[in-house]
């Protein structure tokens, strides 16, 4: 095996996250179990209907009742372009009359841009993450971490690079 390892890839995601190294890392498997990690599990009852269920509707509704929606995604996800998920949320704000109150714009952290970011009346916002692909919080963990505290707290991403909440 060589000296990298690449968890995308079966054999290996199954090796590297049942080394106890890595477990202990993570905190898991504390209480021993009698079975390896593996990706799936016979004991969740998962549908392949499921997996094609429209979410749109489901997303009006959350925002209909004035709960803030922020849908994210890296700019180089090449599973779910930017673009597809830009349009998701346009149906959405234009479907649910949302005015902009903010254009597309850059947001920074730590003196970078972070992305680009719209909000949609304060409910719906759409953000990209620089240099992050399908997995955002694997490939940009401070920006995303940064963008999820700005998101628990009620706030905006910033839109200068000195912020004074910038973390």
């Amino acid at each position: 095996m060589s000296m990298g390892v690449d968890v995308c890839i079966t054999y290996e995601r199954s090796f590297y996250f049942n080394l106890p190294e890595v477990q202990s890392a993570l905190h898991a498997n504390h209480t021993r179990l009698p079975y390896e990690w593996s990706m799936c599990s016979n004991l969740l009852n998962y549908s392949g209907i499921d997996a094609n269920m429209d979410m749109l509707p489901i997303l009006k509704r959350i925002v209909q009742n004035k709960i803030p929606v922020w849908i994210f995604s890296g700019d180089q996800d090449s599973v779910i372009p930017l673009t597809s998920s830009r349009t998701l949320v346009q149906e959405i704000a234009k479907d649910l009359n949302l005015k902009t109150t903010v254009p597309y714009r850059a947001w920074f952290h730590k003196d970078q841009v972070g992305g680009w970011v719209t909000e949609y009346e304060n409910l719906l916002t759409f953000a990209t993450v620089r240099g992050a692909a399908h997995m955002v919080a694997y490939a940009q963990p401070s920006r995303a971490l940064h963008m999820f505290r700005r998101f628990v707290r009620g706030q905006r991403l910033p839109n200068k690079p000195h912020s004074s909440t910038d973390n």
